[in-house]
């Protein structure tokens, strides 16, 4: 008990020398660095204890009473426990400070660059108000310092290389009220949010400087919009009427997780090793090789109370081929990984592996069949399934609201989505069946791995500073909710913290669904759905091409196809056996398609995948349709190279 006692002795006496060397703003926060050393700093206060060092007058060590160390007297007061000196607590204290520094000058709540933001936040909520306007009622800051670093190599050869930062603020300014200001407004003026470029220095002045002529166009522009905003609603009916922001408690935060910056040398060396890889036959027309690091640090604080300090950092290593078939028709491939770390990366030796089998995947495809048309059950394996997934439904997956368009007296709608053509289907679908009863998806943040496997969309809070949480958004098929913003729509009156770099996006989609079939078995149904139909063969797509990750400039003047084109899909007969073939595209599917899924997969595939302007994880089983269409693009075609590589015969 006596350890015990001094052991809450040393931790307050840290917390204390944290909070009062300005290193933290809060002692709760320092606190709670300091808490998970609390076994290691029993530990070697015990094995002082042991060693012999001198106890309180009138009272054994542990070493020489009892085993448990218990004694007659009671516990002394702070000012009476065992003398510094003796336990040697200032070199311990010393060496934990040490330890801590690092984490505790990232974690600080009010460094320089928190304490400007806080201070022009404040000055700017009692003084900005144009003359005969409102003031506002609300306002964010979001600061994000960068630091990227990436190398690039293609044959074995080095392409290029980059490390710098760069921090920029995102100044959001409302006025009027939550029941109806100055957003969710298309008009041809000025929003009523601002961004800038900061001073990458951490000096208090310069910092404030910007801020202040930052906010100023925001507000000004909020105000203008607001203006603009009512006089468009002067000789209009609103069908429909929403606040336009939700309540939110506020919330103080802080959730590092910092990595080290890549040695660019040795980064280097190994993307040119793993791009020599495509020296090697199979030769492919066109490659390369990028390996990227981040580390971003997020501050956020409003008006409200709110405020956030996090630091997320992220390896990928991305690879791309592309060819032709003798035909023209284009053929591309890819192959990425992310890591919290570099030893996270997997081996070098397995990424080369991964590389040579793209090339032969894209080798083998040159010699593929062409599908002119088919029209009948297809079974969508492991990484295509998450494809398709990612890209047809996930998108209707988040919400913002209609805006209300200023346009000019020539009629107009509000719109969704980058387009603002057309509101999101999905939220007249609340209630109603989207996929078949065995499915559940759910939006996970709080997670990081899935069986075992790291995913890569985890986040405490997100950029509006609502915590984050589990969303189940389907139950046995029924669309129960939809991931929203703290801009209200009809059916979801509250953020479900989703809001990532501007845009309502998942984190870690979750695909389950009851009664799983093994890959065994799930062909089987598929050649069951084949003799049913009375078809020569069913089709099993195994890879779907990414939009974000294109190697080869695809066909021109492409149309009629929602998803990517297919990457690898072969033809499976009765007997088992397989064919492959090339250029398919997906025709004509849906988000209603989904509905017609017979039967999924077991064990859902994972795969990290670029999602609009952030990185998601998604978990999607195998996915039996009861039927597609599938055809060969349709485009203008380049013809292949006249002459050989100039590798060829090497």
């Amino acid at each position: 008990m006596h350890t015990i006692f001094h052991l809450a002795s040393l931790r307050r006496t840290t917390v204390r020398h944290f909070a009062e060397a300005g290193r933290l703003s809060h002692v709760d926060e320092a606190s709670r660095l300091v808490s998970p050393l609390r076994p290691l700093l029993f530990a070697l206060l015990a094995a002082r204890l042991v060693r012999g060092a001198p106890a309180p007058k009138g009272r054994k060590s542990i070493a020489q009473g009892s085993a448990l160390g218990f004694g007659s007297n009671r516990l002394s007061s702070p000012e009476r426990a065992t003398p510094r000196r003796a336990l040697g607590i200032r070199p311990l204290l010393a060496l934990i400070l040490a330890s801590l520094a690092p984490l505790a000058r990232a974690a600080t709540a009010d460094d320089t660059v928190m304490r400007a933001m806080r201070d022009e936040l404040a000055r700017s909520m009692s003084q900005l108000q144009l003359e005969n306007l409102e003031k506002p009622y609300f306002i964010a800051y979001r600061v994000q310092d960068a630091r990227s670093q990436g190398v690039a190599a293609q044959l074995g050869s080095a392409l290029g290389r980059f490390d710098g930062r760069n921090r920029t603020v995102a100044i959001e300014v409302r006025v009027g009220s939550p029941a109806f200001d100055n957003t969710n407004f298309q008009s041809f003026g000025p929003g009523g949010s601002s961004s800038a470029t900061l001073a990458l220095d951490d000096h208090y002045d310069t910092l404030r400087r910007q801020l202040w002529l930052a906010t100023d166009r925001a507000y000004k522009a909020a105000a203008e919009q607001f203006s603009r905003k009512k006089a468009a609603l002067q000789n209009k009916t609103r069908t429909e009427v929403l606040p336009d922001f939700s309540p939110q408690a506020p919330v103080t935060l802080t959730d590092l997780h910092p990595g080290k910056p890549i040695d660019l040398d040795r980064a280097e060396a190994m993307v040119r090793e793993l791009s020599a890889v495509f020296r090697e036959p199979p030769l492919v027309d066109s490659s390369i090789v990028r390996l990227t690091a981040v580390e971003e640090t997020t501050r956020y604080v409003n008006s409200e109370g709110s405020a956030f300090t996090r630091t997320e950092f992220q390896i990928s290593v991305v690879a791309g081929a592309a060819t032709q078939a003798p035909d023209g028709f284009p053929l591309d491939d890819h192959f990425i990984t992310h890591a919290r770390a570099w030893d996270a990366l997997p081996p070098k030796a397995e990424l080369a592996a991964a590389l040579r089998q793209l090339t032969r995947r894209l080798a083998a495809q040159r010699d593929a069949q062409l599908l002119d048309q088919y029209n009948g059950p297809v079974l969508l394996e492991g990484q295509a399934a998450v494809e398709i997934f990612a890209q047809v439904i996930a998108p209707l997956l988040g919400a913002r609201p209609r805006p209300i368009v200023d346009s000019g007296g020539r009629g107009g709608r509000g719109g969704f989505g980058p387009s603002g053509a057309s509101e999101n289907p999905f939220l007249d679908k609340l209630g109603a069946r989207v996929l078949p009863d065995m499915f559940t998806v759910v939006d996970n943040p709080t997670l990081t791995t899935l069986n075992g496997q790291p995913l890569f969309g985890d986040a405490r809070i997100d950029d509006e500073g609502v915590p984050t949480r589990a969303v189940t958004l389907v139950e046995k098929g029924r669309l129960r909710t939809l991931l929203t913003s703290r801009a209200p729509v009809r059916g979801v009156p509250r953020s479900t913290g989703s809001v990532r770099n501007g845009s309502v996006v998942p984190s870690n989609l979750i695909v389950s669904a009851n009664d799983g079939l093994d890959a065994a078995a799930l062909k089987a149904e598929l050649l069951k759905l084949v003799e049913q139909r009375g078809k020569d063969y069913g089709v099993i797509i195994r890879r779907l091409g990414d939009p974000n990750l294109r190697a080869g400039p695809g066909l021109s003047g492409r149309t009629g196809a929602r998803v990517e084109p297919v990457i690898l899909a072969v033809k499976v007969f009765p007997d088992g056996r397989e064919e492959p073939l090339r250029n398919v595209d997906i025709a004509g599917i849906e988000p209603p398609s989904f509905k017609d899924i017979l039967v999924a997969g077991r064990e859902p595939h994972l795969s990290t995948v670029p999602f609009r302007s952030s990185t998601c994880s998604f978990a999607v089983p195998s996915l039996l349709f009861e039927d597609l269409t599938l055809k060969k693009p349709a485009g203008e075609i380049s013809r292949p190279p006249i002459a050989k590589h100039p590798l060829a015969n090497r």
